[in-house]
């Protein structure tokens, strides 16, 4: 039979025992370091709407091979309630269970760089941020020709697309499409501030109209420096009244921009972006351009030429004149280097 003394001894030890086990408990579940190999990097857990605790947790592994999943699993066990918040959590060197635990519980999701390049086609931009967040490219498409919400946002033509700044974005990862709509808009009015609107005014076009520019000056080289005095000759063109006789418009009418010599029979193509039959600038833009290709045509270069032909040099560059004559030597100079490389 126990003594008094030893109930005594044991009800002081146990206490003491079960102090020391919660102790234990939260060093292990709180303040143990590292999900990551090394410590070294963070890394990135999406969390989807439907997972719970337990897939939440394998995902971790996943990503990290973290050491500590399973004391990641039983606390997740015993103190997880509700569901893990859908998002995009990062995980950080030494980052304890408890802090992961807490972002995913109150949705402490970090945002996501979005980033996207000047692009030919609307498609390319829809998709290119679709894989970036948790949306569908079509419902990115739908909610940026939305006619209802573009005018809440300030956007007067039929799509925000042309209207998107090539850059680098920080948004949720688990944004909704209106949301992704919302915050490219605001950028595009914040690039569009006081200085290159008057830039706009004063070379008498839109911005809207300077989009639809820029683009074919991006297409007609890929020396950004050459930008302004490309430009400078569309700008001569348009207010003479003078087709633009732009061939990037032709390869878009067509849908072939591989084509290297654009042809007479190209030039009959019966389309609103052929400029070679209709005069001022096309439709719309044949591709977003990049903030480089727009403050080409703001700062445009103030000259006289009205013609422009690809060097001779092939060194992407143009040689540009006053006159058709002069111009018809320069092409002439250029068909024969083609020629002579075998380019049809």
């Amino acid at each position: 039979m126990r003594s008094k003394k030893g109930w005594v001894g044991l009800l002081v030890i146990l206490p003491v025992l079960a102090i020391a086990a919660a102790g234990y408990l939260y060093y292990r579940y709180t303040k143990q370091s590292g999900f990551n190999v090394g410590g070294d990097r963070s890394e990135w857990l999406y969390v989807y709407p439907d997972m719970d605790w337990e897939r939440v947790a394998d995902s971790v592994g996943a990503v990290t091979h973290a050491p500590l999943l399973s004391d990641l699993r039983l606390h997740f066990k015993h103190r997880a309630k509700g569901s893990p918040r859908t998002g995009a959590y990062q995980i950080e060197p030494d980052m304890t269970v408890q802090a992961l635990y807490n972002r995913l519980v109150y949705g402490m999701q970090s945002p996501v760089s979005v980033h996207f390049n000047s692009s030919r086609l609307p498609g390319q931009i829809y998709r290119r941020i679709a894989h970036q967040l948790m949306v569908d490219s079509l419902d990115i498409a739908t909610a940026m020709n939305d006619t209802v919400l573009l005018h809440y946002v300030g956007v007067a033509d039929t799509t925000l697309v042309y209207y998107l700044v090539p850059n680098t974005y920080e948004m949720y990862w688990d944004s909704k499409p209106e949301e992704v709509v919302k915050r490219l808009a605001k950028a595009s009015q914040s690039f569009w501030d006081n200085e290159r609107r008057l830039k706009a005014e004063r070379i008498g076009l839109t911005p809207y109209e300077v989009i639809n520019l820029a683009a074919i000056v991006q297409e007609e080289s890929n020396k950004v420096d050459e930008y302004p005095m490309i430009a400078g000759l569309y700008l001569n063109r348009l207010r003479m009244g003078m087709p633009l006789q732009a061939d990037p418009t032709i390869k878009f009418a067509l849908q072939d921009f591989g084509l290297r010599r654009i042809l007479y029979e190209h030039l009959r193509v019966e389309s609103p972006y052929n400029t070679y039959k209709y005069k001022g600038l096309p439709k719309g833009p044949i591709r977003i351009p990049s903030i480089d290709a727009i403050d080409g045509v703001l700062d445009a270069v103030d000259h006289h030429y009205i013609y422009m032909c690809a060097k001779s040099d092939f060194s992407g560059y143009h040689a540009f004149a006053e006159t058709y004559s002069a111009h018809l030597r320069n092409a002439r100079a250029y068909a024969k280097e083609l020629n002579k490389r075998g380019i049809k």
